[in-house]
C-alpha cells in the first residue's frame, strides 16, 4: 500500500527519491562536514535535514571529488548521514553516477513523515550567482525540456535495475 502512494519504493522497480546535485560536466566535492561544492562553489543547501551536515566524514564514500560524465547525474539524499545515494555506490559499475535515462520524474510533495506533509518546490540552490556563470547545473537543474524541473528530489530507478537487470527482460534469480 505505501508503495502505491509513493511512500515506499515499489517491489518491482525499487525507485528511490534523491536530490540531483550534479549533471554531466559538473565537478562535485565533499571535504570534512561540508559544504558540498559544485564547480568550486559552495552550495547553500537549506533542505539538508536538521542535524545533518552537507558532507559526512566516514569510510564509506562520504568524502569525494568526482566529475560527472555526460549523460549521468549525481544524487544525494537530504538525510545525508543516512542516505544510500551516489556517494555510497561508487564501487558499482557506474561509480555512483546515475544514467539520465533512469530518471523517472520529479517529486512534487513531501508525504513522509506525516507531520512534514507539504509541497516540494524547486529550491533556489542553483540560482546562486557563482553557479550561474557557465555551470551545466545552473541551466540543466533549473529548467529541463518541456519545463520539467530536475532539481528537487527525483525518483530514480536506481541500483537494483543496474545490478539485477529488472525491467530489461531478464528475470531475477
Amino acid at each position: 500500500m505505501l508503495s502505491w502512494i509513493g511512500l515506499m519504493p515499489s517491489a518491482e522497480e525499487k525507485d528511490l527519491i534523491k536530490r540531483v546535485v550534479g549533471v554531466g560536466g559538473d565537478t562535485l566535492e565533499c571535504k570534512g562536514t561540508g559544504p558540498l561544492t559544485v564547480n568550486g562553489t559552495a552550495l547553500n543547501e537549506p533542505y539538508v535535514y536538521p542535524g545533518n551536515t552537507p558532507c559526512s566524514q566516514d569510510d564509506q564514500g562520504g568524502q569525494f571529488k568526482v566529475k560527472v560524465p555526460d549523460g549521468f547525474i549525481w544524487v544525494m539524499g537530504d538525510h545525508r548521514q543516512n542516505s544510500r545515494d551516489s556517494r555510497y555506490n561508487q564501487a558499482d559499475k557506474n561509480h555512483g553516477f546515475v544514467p539520465v535515462d533512469k530518471v523517472v520524474g520529479r517529486a512534487v510533495v513531501i508525504a513522509w513523515p506525516v507531520n512534514r506533509w507539504n509541497n516540494l518546490p524547486v529550491p533556489a540552490t542553483f540560482d546562486q550567482p557563482a553557479l550561474a556563470a557557465g555551470s551545466p547545473s545552473a541551466t540543466l537543474l533549473t529548467a529541463a525540456p518541456q519545463g520539467v524541473a530536475l532539481v528537487g528530489a527525483v525518483p530514480l530507478v536506481l541500483w537494483r535495475r543496474r545490478r539485477y537487470g529488472v525491467g530489461d527482460g531478464r528475470r531475477e534469480g
